[in-house]
């Protein structure tokens, strides 16, 4: 399995126009560096480990491949901090709620500042938050809702690349 590279992250993110496709792929980056971050845990490259008992737990349709499964194993083992664990379970269930949606909400959308507001990669991070705010909250003659919007996005993909950071082993 191949290291995802942050220029590799943001290129996938950079050309998904809508926010739920945005949301799909950040998953799927997610689910990727957590499936390339789980062997870690269990081997000390013991090649018959990986491939009878590692192997199996991780592919398609095994048990862990499932973010939601996989995050709260690696908590259970101590091996995530706190904050790691709920920026990825809100990217889950962020992503579930927009797929659940008829109408998707745009970046610039209340919906998606309340999900940026709960982001730990985000808000821990004070200068872009608070250029978020600022912009969020000025008058819009200044700001044009369009560089809002690319902003946030920018930001979901800056918290993308920071997780997948923190999972690379």
């Amino acid at each position: 399995m191949t290291t995802l590279t942050e220029d590799d992250v943001l290129e996938q993110l950079e050309i998904m126009e809508d926010l739920r496709a945005f949301m799909v792929t950040a998953n799927d980056i997610l689910l990727r560096a957590i499936r390339h971050f789980l062997p870690s845990l269990f081997v000390n490259n013991d090649a018959e480990i990986v491939e009878y008992a590692v192997k199996p737990l991780l592919a398609q349709s095994g048990p862990l491949d499932d973010v939601d499964v996989a995050i709260r194993l690696i908590y259970a083992l101590g091996k995530m901090d706190k904050w790691l664990y709920a920026d990825i379970m809100h990217f889950s269930q962020f992503s579930q709620y927009l797929a659940e949606l008829a109408h998707v909400p745009g970046y610039g959308d209340e919906v998606v500042w309340d999900f940026i507001s709960n982001m730990n990669s985000i808000t821990t991070n004070t200068s872009l938050y608070n250029a978020l705010k600022a912009m969020k909250f000025a008058d819009f003659a200044v700001y044009s809702e369009a560089r809002f919007s690319a902003m946030v996005k920018t930001a979901l993909a800056l918290a993308v690349t920071t997780i997948v950071k923190e999972l690379t082993p």
